[in-house]
């Protein structure tokens, strides 16, 4: 068995060796080459793995007299990590530039033709729901993997077939200790809505959980979200990120629910949301209770920030009651912005509203006190305006408050 340092020269060697047999210089083509330092990062041996890709790629890559020429393809570009330092003639391609667009799965034309071929191209317009919605430079990419699996089982219906695993799990640990103004993004992608941002693709593993901002560098360059437009300011590119189309919402869905079941059992969290659309608050504010206990411990160990809490319930619902509800956070409603509002789709059932307050440390303010300002201010701006102008009749005005791990619902 070869050693460690075998093992970094093993590309080098099969260059040389298939240069001798065919006489001619090596194509090497290396496919997601930083898969194996996504795993490294979250089974924390980051470093170990860095230094051997660093090697492994440099001796393979740099002064190798017996490569013609050479493609990689991963997810993160990784210039930071020098794991390509010193390569000469380098020319990097990602999603966000123009060349070789064309190239990073099925156009619309390709798509059509197998469609076409296969005789499953009536639901051309479901499937682009579906896998359609990936922008690379100007142009609309279908999901290949997905389309693929798809025409091989037309009969399952549209699903989702893209699982990206490794990066599945990064996300999935960005977006669980993500940050309060992360989490109220996070929001507005679920709502179908765009949220502006500055992206850079030079990021690194180790950066990313520790910035907000590169975390949706992290999720665009991963195929998690589409950049609808690009404007270059000052040097920094500023995107509109959207989630691309109901295969990656439908991932989304799945993050929250998991967030959920690991907070609380999923009985009990039906039973809190059933509890809040019937209108049975003493049985909402009861269950309620245990959420936002366990909640602080999973979204803020600290236990210093209950908006972690607001927000996730906010995503909660926008998961949980998307088919009977519209779900909307901070809008503006008679002459003010409301916190939470439940719009129903069949105007016969209950309109909600819901004012969250948080009761600082140091204050001096009872649970009370905080709970009458906050019906008084849904009742003084007028919030209901909205659910009026929708002729929903049967409307209920909540006040959530907070106080360390205590909380009032009335």
């Amino acid at each position: 068995m070869g050693t460690e340092a075998d093992l970094e020269l093993s590309l080098a060697y099969l260059c040389e060796y298939l240069y001798k047999y065919y006489g001619k210089k090596v194509i090497l083509l290396i496919d997601e080459y930083d898969t194996p330092i996504e795993a490294a990062y979250i089974n924390k041996y980051y470093d170990n793995v860095i230094g051997f890709m660093r090697n492994i790629l440099g001796s393979a890559l740099k002064d190798n007299i017996y490569l013609q020429k050479a493609m990689v393809t991963g997810i993160l570009r990784v210039a930071k990590e020098s794991i390509f330092s010193g390569l000469n003639n380098l020319s990097v391609s990602s999603i966000i530039n123009y060349n070789f667009s064309d190239k990073f799965g099925f156009t619309e034309k390709e798509t059509r033709i197998l469609l076409d071929y296969y005789n499953i191209s009536e639901d051309i317009e479901n499937i682009k729901q579906w896998y359609d919605g990936y922008i690379f430079g100007n142009e609309i990419i279908y999901n290949p993997w997905s389309i693929v699996n798809y025409i091989e089982n037309p009969l399952e219906g549209l699903k989702s077939y893209w699982v990206n695993t490794s990066a599945n799990e990064l996300v999935k640990k960005f977006l669980s200790k993500s940050d309060e103004t992360t989490k109220r993004d996070l929001e507005m992608l679920m709502e179908e809505k765009s949220i502006k941002k500055t992206v850079d693709d030079n990021i690194i593993m180790t950066e990313i959980e520790y910035s907000s901002e590169n975390i949706w560098s992290f999720l665009l360059f991963t195929g998690y979200l589409k950049a609808t437009k690009k404007e270059n300011i000052d040097g920094e590119l500023i995107c509109e990120l959207k989630i691309p189309n109901k295969e990656v919402y439908t991932f989304y869905k799945g993050i929250i629910k998991k967030w959920f079941s690991e907070t609380i059992n999923n009985t009990k969290y039906n039973a809190m949301i059933n509890a809040l659309v019937s209108g049975d608050v003493k049985s909402f504010e009861y269950i309620m209770k245990e959420f936002v206990i366990n909640s602080i411990s999973y979204f803020d160990a600290a236990g210093k920030e209950p908006e972690k809490v607001y927000h996730a319930f906010v995503l909660g619902m926008l998961v949980s009651l998307s088919n009977e509800y519209y779900v909307k956070s901070n809008k503006e409603s008679g002459y003010g912005r409301y916190d939470v509002m439940l719009i129903p789709k069949n105007i016969s059932k209950l309109g909600i509203i819901i004012e969250f307050k948080k009761i600082n440390d140091f204050s001096d303010s009872t649970i009370e006190e905080v709970t009458k300002e906050a019906l008084d201010q849904i009742y003084d701006m007028n919030y209901r305006a909205n659910l009026e102008e929708k002729n929903i009749k049967n409307i209920l005005e909540l006040a959530i408050v907070f106080k360390g791990k205590n909380v009032k619902v009335t």
